[in-house]
Parts: structure tokens; C-alpha cells; sequence
């Protein structure tokens, strides 16, 4: 009885060994599907990104220099302006009055001028041959250099009243746009003091930004850099995403760094004749580097990071590798490989998750370069 036992129990071992193998036969793993890309030596310009804002070049408060109440407002708020364009009108009525006053006070003392020069010449003549009494003389000629001042003093008296009228009316000092009014008609303006409208240059268009004093010298390096227009080492984006599509160049370096933050001021200019870039706006600026660089590059997605630590898979012989890899920085949609990896060698983009270090892969595509 007992050896029959052990018989049977020696059966069922052979039976479930037998069987696990065929089991292990059967479900054999095969090959993973992957896609790959070659790892590829090129030569890239990387750029750093700075927020920025845009800034007018040239922008000019407009206030009243004269009292008076508006009479005119000849400009639609918002629009753009030329040179030269009257834009408001103070009551100018008073201005006039004093104008033709000071011209008539101005010729009254001309022809007391020419009244007194005539007697004076005679004096002098009288003078001359001793038939006149010297405290006459002395009296002329007093009253000559007194003509002559009141001549010039209804001059300038008249030249300001002119000043005075001019600056009833109101023009733009240069090409630009005009903003909101803060004036309307009937609102009375004082000089100096009653702000009218604010009116800037749109084109060219300024950009300001603020990099750490770290990189103060590479700017000052760019500011002279001749082809920097050329090469677009400075470009910005727009606050819809859009890239704008003319490059700049430095326009201004601050002169001193910034002690409370360790920033410096640095004033860029573009071009603007579409006028898509207003001032106020909130901008992304590229700095490109102006040496090119051979570096390697790998797909993003190839990338496997663990523990802080990365990795990537290399194809050898359908083979799948794990290899070590240090990254550096991105660039568009791939990363710089400062070690770990050589030109040409096949990395797996697609399928890494699938895979581990030693299976056997198929590939089923390969990604262009």
C-alpha cells in the first residue's frame, strides 16, 4: 500500500513538471514592437528666454500751456496721428485781443522811434556847428536809447501774445497714436497743469527686459555684434503665442546694475510698421547664442528618468540596451546628450515603457531624422 503511494505521488510530480514546461513553451514571450531614431550630431544655436515689455520710444504727455476752455477736439481717441495734425483747441478769442493790441502798442512805438531819430540827427547837426545847448543834446539822447527800448519791449511783448495764440492750438509733435482724451469740450485748462492726451511713436517700438548682472558682459558683447540683425539673435513672441517676425537689436545698457535686485536695464528695438506691438505688452524674448554648437541630440520621449537618474534604450542586434545617459539642455522638441551615447546609435522613441533592459525588440518603424 505504501509503495503504491509513493508511486502515485512520484507520477503526479512528473505530471505537473511536464506540464509547466510545455506551459512555459507555450507562452514564450515575443518580441516587443518599438519605434527608433538615431541619435544625431548637430550643429544648433540655443537661445535663453527673458520676460520683456514693451515700451514707446518716444512718448510725450500733452498739456495745455495757456488757460482757456476747450473749443476743439479734432481727433478720434485711439487713432494715429501725423505730425503736425491740430488735435485740440483752447478758446483762442483773448489771444487775438492781446495780439492786435500788442501790434498796435509795437507800431505806435516804431513811429515814436522814427520821430525821435529825426530830432536827434538834428541835434547832432546843431551840435556840430556849437548852436545847441549841450543839456539839450544830453536830453535827446536820453530819450532816443528810451524810444529804442520801448520799440523792443512792444516787441517781445508782441512776440509772446503770438507764443500765446500758438499754444491755443494744439498739434502732434510726431507721427504716432493718440490715447484716451481727459479733456472735453468746455473743460477749462490751465498751463502746465491740465493733462489734454498721451501720444506715442509706434514704429520703431521699444522692449525692455531685466537679465541678472551675470550675463551683463555677453549684452555688452551683442550690442556691437554686426550681424545681429542678420543672425535674428534677438526675436520676441507675442502675447498670443504668435512669433513676431522682424528681429531687434540693443538700442540701450543701462548704466548701472540694479543693488536691490543684481539686474540690469537693457532697452531693445524693433521694428513696428504693422504696429502689432503696443506698448504695455507682456512679451517672451529669445536671446540666440552667436557661436554654433555641435552637440547630440535625442527625441524627448526617448528619455527614461528614474530616482533622478536617466536612461535610454539603444537597439543592438534587436536587442534592447539600457544605457545611461546624462541630458543637457532642449532644444525645440528634442535634448542635448552630454554623455552616455555616440552618433548614429538607434534609441528607442516609442515603446520604451513596454520594454526592459536585454529584451528582444522588433522594429516596426523608424522615425525620419
Amino acid at each position: 500500500m505504501r509503495k503504491k503511494l509513493t508511486i502515485n505521488i512520484i507520477s503526479l510530480i512528473i505530471f505537473l513538471v511536464a506540464g509547466n514546461s510545455c506551459k512555459n513553451e507555450n507562452t514564450e514571450k515575443s518580441p516587443e514592437k518599438v519605434t527608433v531614431k538615431e541619435a544625431s550630431l548637430e550643429e544648433v544655436h540655443f537661445s535663453r528666454n527673458f520676460p520683456a515689455t514693451a515700451v514707446a520710444l518716444e512718448e510725450v504727455e500733452l498739456r495745455a500751456d495757456v488757460v482757456g476752455y476747450i473749443t476743439g477736439i479734432h481727433i478720434k481717441e485711439g487713432q494715429q496721428v501725423k505730425k503736425g495734425q491740430l488735435l485740440y483747441q483752447v478758446d483762442p478769442t483773448r489771444y487775438q485781443a492781446r495780439k492786435q493790441q500788442a501790434e498796435a502798442a509795437a507800431s505806435i512805438a516804431e513811429a515814436n522811434l522814427e520821430r525821435i531819430q529825426k530830432d536827434f540827427q538834428r541835434y547832432e547837426r546843431l551840435k556840430a556847428e556849437n548852436a545847441i545847448a549841450a543839456q539839450i543834446y544830453d536830453n535827446a539822447t536820453v530819450e532816443l536809447r528810451n524810444a529804442e527800448q520801448e520799440l523792443n519791449a512792444a516787441k517781445s511783448e508782441l512776440e509772446n501774445t503770438n507764443i500765446d495764440l500758438q499754444y491755443a492750438s494744439i498739434y502732434a509733435p510726431f507721427d504716432g497714436t493718440i490715447g484716451f482724451s481727459q479733456v472735453r469740450m468746455g473743460s477749462l485748462v490751465n498751463p502746465g497743469e491740465s493733462l489734454l492726451n498721451i501720444i506715442s511713436r509706434d514704429n520703431p517700438m521699444g522692449v525692455d527686459f531685466y537679465p541678472e548682472e551675470r550675463y551683463l558682459g555677453k549684452f555688452q558683447e551683442l550690442a556691437s555684434y554686426p550681424k545681429v540683425l542678420e543672425d535674428s539673435i534677438f526675436s520676441i513672441r507675442l502675447p498670443d503665442g504668435s512669433d513676431y517676425p522682424i528681429p531687434g537689436k540693443i538700442e540701450i545698457l543701462d548704466r548701472a546694475v540694479n543693488r536691490n535686485t543684481g539686474t540690469v536695464q537693457i532697452r531693445l528695438k524693433f521694428d513696428n510698421n504693422e504696429s502689432k506691438i503696443r506698448p504695455g505688452m507682456s512679451l517672451t524674448l529669445f536671446v540666440k547664442e552667436t557661436d554654433n554648437e555641435k552637440v547630440i541630440l535625442v527625441p524627448r520621449s526617448s528619455l527614461k528618468e528614474q530616482m533622478g537618474e536617466f536612461s535610454v534604450f539603444v537597439v543592438e542586434e534587436n536587442i534592447a540596451k539600457q544605457v545611461k545617459v546624462k541630458p543637457g539642455r532642449n532644444y525645440m522638441d528634442k535634448t542635448v546628450i552630454l554623455e552616455g551615447l555616440e552618433s548614429g546609435q538607434k534609441v528607442v522613441v516609442k515603446g520604451i515603457q513596454k520594454i526592459k533592459d536585454g529584451d528582444e525588440i522588433e522594429i516596426i518603424e523608424e522615425e525620419d531624422r
